[in-house]
């Protein structure tokens, strides 16, 4: 359609043009041609959707239902026992005996010695010396001092509160509803095409009113008691510590030491070896032969009977209902506006 609409308009355009260029070269004999126009037009056209339903079928169908029934069998089972057994072996046994053994150790003697000795002897004698000793003395003095003096003073003071205002609000909440919506059709047996009214999900916003907190700012002046402190002068007595010297005269006790040669009497240690015979025990390993008893594990075959549930399947015959779905053709009309020439007289 638009490809014929394009052909005509550029048919006509070029017969003006022709007719424009006939007009320039014959004037006296130019034809009449009529004046050519285009016109906005609004067509319906036609667009092809697949649309799916579903619709319920009632089917036969076969199923496997378990059953469990109980079924005894038997099996073999290895119980382990145990026999006893007496059999023999040879241990080393150690056997102790005592022999007699030579050795030779060393015998201490102590013998008395006088030796001399040179030895410091202290000797005590009192002197008197004289020293130097400081004196401490204490002398009071007014003085003028600046002390700080506490006091409590008031002042106007501002605070800002951060707090939270309810503002009422609309809030736009998505809600989804069943709309008729317009549809095409075809019928693909005949070809003919209608329109059909469908209900569609479609999704619209709610008004829903809200509260919004909203922060703000307030300003409070209260009165607040601070602690200041103003200076004052005062007039105080302070001790002022000083010291003088003075020479003093003491009896100390003189310590010196003397040589002396002294005699003391020393035990010497003397060694001297003797032989001693002792009684040495000396071990020997002997073999000896001795039974003992030992479990032996065996295992015995035993048959046993149990109830063992087995399952098995029957088959069963029932009809359900099945959502199958649907699809069809359908013809959608739309709306396009299109330019399209329109011949006149001039």
């Amino acid at each position: 359609m638009r490809r014929f609409i394009f052909g005509a308009v550029a048919a006509v355009l070029t017969l003006g043009n022709w007719a424009g260029g006939v007009r320039a070269c014959f004037p006296c004999c130019s034809p009449c041609l009529p004046k050519v126009r285009v016109q906005q037009q609004c067509v319906t056209q036609y667009r092809t959707e697949y649309r799916t339903e579903y619709r319920e079928v009632r089917r036969v169908v076969q199923r496997q239902v378990p059953e469990v029934r109980m079924q005894e069998v038997q099996e073999q089972v290895s119980v382990p026992s145990y026999r006893e057994e007496t059999r023999q072996r040879t241990v080393m046994v150690p056997v102790t005996t005592l022999q007699p053994r030579e050795r030779t150790v060393m015998r201490t003697e102590w013998r008395e010695e006088v030796r001399q000795r040179e030895v410091p002897v202290p000797e005590t004698r009192v002197e008197e010396r004289s020293y130097t000793a400081v004196v401490p003395e204490i002398a009071l003095e007014q003085r003028q001092q600046t002390i700080m003096v506490p006091e409590v003073r008031q002042e106007r003071r501002m605070e800002v509160v951060q707090g939270m205002r309810a503002v009422p609000g609309v809030a736009m909440r998505p809600e989804v509803i069943c709309a008729p919506v317009p549809m095409p059709y075809c019928d693909p047996c005949t070809g003919r095409r209608g329109v059909a009214v469908q209900k569609m999900p479609q999704v619209r916003g709610v008004p829903v009113p809200t509260m919004d907190m909203v922060p703000e700012q307030r300003v409070y002046g209260y009165t607040a008691n601070y602690l200041g402190f103003r200076p004052e002068s005062r007039t105080v007595t302070v001790p002022v510590p000083s010291a003088r010297t003075e020479i003093r005269t003491e009896r100390v006790p003189v310590t010196t030491l003397r040589r002396e040669i002294q005699n003391y009497t020393v035990r010497v240690p003397v060694c001297r070896p003797e032989v001693v015979v002792e009684q040495v025990p000396v071990t020997v390993m002997q073999p000896k032969t001795e039974s003992y008893l030992v479990r032996v594990p065996e295992c015995r075959t035993e048959i046993r009977v149990r109830q063992v549930p087995v399952t098995t399947c029957r088959t069963v015959t029932e009809e359900v209902v099945e959502r199958v779905p649907v699809t069809t053709c359908v013809q959608v009309p739309y709306q396009v506006m299109v330019s399209v020439p329109v011949v006149g007289c001039p």
